[in-house]
């Protein structure tokens, strides 16, 4: 039976527009498409669409014929890699994300599925590949988590300040009952009252402290001789450290600038890197406090012997609830309060590893500040200079 010329001719027309919509379609389609022939040595890529090239920044001129390896870079992940080109081999389909790298060097954050196409009638072996760009997806993703963490935090503070508080109110009433006793002046223990009343007292400032750090409002700070704040604060954060830990102070005694800062808050940021140091020692070594005037900034550092802070938490390390001590050993707040409150004075807190072993923090402060706005860390964040 001879097919009807008018049928076939009207078939073979609506296959040309449908060809020809797909083309447009894919086009146009938000998203980056490639196909890559594996018959050929190398498997080049013998097609991408528009997006493709508006996302990388290359023409079709520059990569077809080419192995999409060229999206690759430094900062990508070769196990990720190692993996796609497994499921390639086996044909299967995959799901990654890996660093890419557009022509002018900018990185991206790549979602790429890829999947086989094979049609043994037509001999095709081909893959095809959907990629985005995924990098403002990802960093509002991460926004988004430190807002959450941040109204968790304000809701814990909350709670822990008025409960705490009750407990401190007789520590500090008694204790300094005690130690306005006219005897207690010449008792062999007087010192260690006194050290009771100065502790719990900072301890009822820093939980207020904590308390505004987490709700983000404004800091207001009276401006004083920074001369005047330092000592105060150190006596107490020394008392911080395991009898195991040894201090030592440089530069601080020559401070005579104004800064807007007050005691309890410099307590909370020297006493929490000092724990931290301490912990990072297990208990037992030196830490080296500091203190330099840089044009209108002062910068404190505090140095310990430990083994540093591996690369891989580098970015991790001032995050709120982030540690890594085992769980009822350690809640994440203290790095991430210090880093909020030197934030909240206009300044930067940064680690590094030193050359000679250990880990260093770095305080910037700005000088002759009035006030200064509370945030949080919003990545990028917290970040580390090393």
């Amino acid at each position: 039976m001879k097919s009807d010329p008018v049928i076939s001719s009207d078939a073979s027309r609506a296959a040309e527009a449908l060809a020809a919509l797909l083309r447009v379609a894919v086009d146009a389609s938000p998203v980056c498409i490639t196909i890559s022939d594996l018959r050929r040595d190398d498997a080049p890529l013998i097609f991408v669409n528009d997006q493709f090239c508006r996302t990388t920044g290359h023409t079709r001129e520059q990569v077809i014929g080419r192995n999409c390896r060229f999206l690759q870079g430094e900062g990508t992940d070769r196990s990720v890699v190692a993996r796609m080109r497994e499921a390639i081999a086996r044909r299967e389909p995959v799901s990654i994300e890996l660093i890419s790298y557009k022509r002018t060097g900018e990185p991206f954050l790549n979602r790429l599925d890829l999947a086989p196409v094979r049609d043994s009638r037509l001999e095709i072996d081909a893959y095809v590949g959907v990629q985005r760009d995924i990098t403002a997806f990802r960093a509002a993703e991460a926004t988004r988590r430190e807002r959450e963490k941040m109204e968790a935090l304000g809701r814990l503070a909350s709670g822990f300040s008025h409960e705490l508080n009750n407990l401190l109110q007789p520590i500090i009433t008694y204790s300094g009952m005690l130690a306005a006793r006219p005897e207690m002046a010449e008792a062999e223990y007087a010192e260690q009252i006194n050290a009771i009343v100065d502790c719990a007292s900072a301890a009822r400032d820093i939980t207020a402290q904590v308390l505004h750090f987490a709700r983000s409002g404004v800091a207001l700070s009276e401006a004083e001789p920074l001369s005047r704040r330092p000592g105060e604060a150190i006596r107490m954060a020394s008392r911080l450290l395991p009898p195991g830990v040894s201090l030592s102070i440089e530069g601080v005694e020559d401070l005579s600038a104004a800064c807007a800062i007050d005691t309890a808050e410099l307590l909370q940021v020297l006493g929490n890197v000092f724990r931290n140091a301490a912990d990072a020692m297990d208990g037992k070594g030196s830490v080296r406090l500091a203190a330099v005037m840089e044009d209108t900034t002062l910068v404190l550092s505090v140095s310990d012997t430990g083994p540093g802070v591996p690369p891989e938490l580098w970015s991790r390390i001032f995050e709120p609830f982030f540690s890594t001590k085992p769980p009822g050993q350690g809640t994440g707040l203290g790095l991430a309060t210090a880093w909020g409150i030197v934030r909240g004075w206009g300044g930067t807190l940064t680690v590094r590893n030193r050359e000679g072993g250990g880990a260093e923090f770095i305080i910037h402060i700005p000088l002759d500040r009035r006030s200064t706005d509370w945030g949080t860390n919003n990545n990028g964040a917290h970040s580390s200079d090393r």
